[in-house]
């Protein structure tokens, strides 16, 4: 199985998350620009372009909407995915994940440690999101841990 580091948007418009409730988040653009397809700051964010193919891999994932301030329509979605532990990683000094063992059919998850959390997609989703052509999204081949065995 073959993964890749999702990096998230970097420039363009800043999100302030005004309260946190747990069904609906109330945000500002702190910055105007160009809204992100995936953000991890003031927390995981992404686009309704990404949250759409999302549903199509992980239909029972659940989505808290973001709405602008004074708006109805949420304008991005946060996104809680399934966790690998620590031990199922390789890290780099700067705490991003250089290597993961294989969770199966999982097409995204997380691996948090102390310095950063990273977030993992399988090739069928990594593929799928470069077809799509999305905007501010960088992916980064990992390895896989224990690879020869899952060829």
């Amino acid at each position: 199985m073959e993964y890749f580091l999702m990096k998230p948007f970097e420039g363009g418009g800043r999100v302030k998350i005004l309260n946190h409730d747990k069904d609906i988040f109330i945000c500002s653009m702190s910055k105007k620009g160009e809204l992100p397809d995936f953000t991890l700051h003031p927390c995981p964010l992404i686009s309704d372009r990404v949250k759409e193919l999302l549903e199509q891999f992980l239909p029972s994932m659940d989505f808290t909407p973001c709405v602008l301030e004074g708006e109805g329509v949420p304008i991005l979605w946060s996104f809680q995915p399934a966790v690998l532990e620590e031990e199922g990683a390789v890290f780099r000094e700067d705490g991003s994940v250089s290597a993961v063992r294989p969770m199966g059919l999982m097409p995204l998850f997380m691996v948090p440690n102390y310095k950063k959390v990273s977030y993992v997609i399988n090739l069928a989703l990594a593929e799928c999101l470069l077809r799509r052509g999305y905007l501010n999204l960088e992916l980064e081949r990992i390895g896989t841990l224990g690879g020869e065995q899952y060829a």
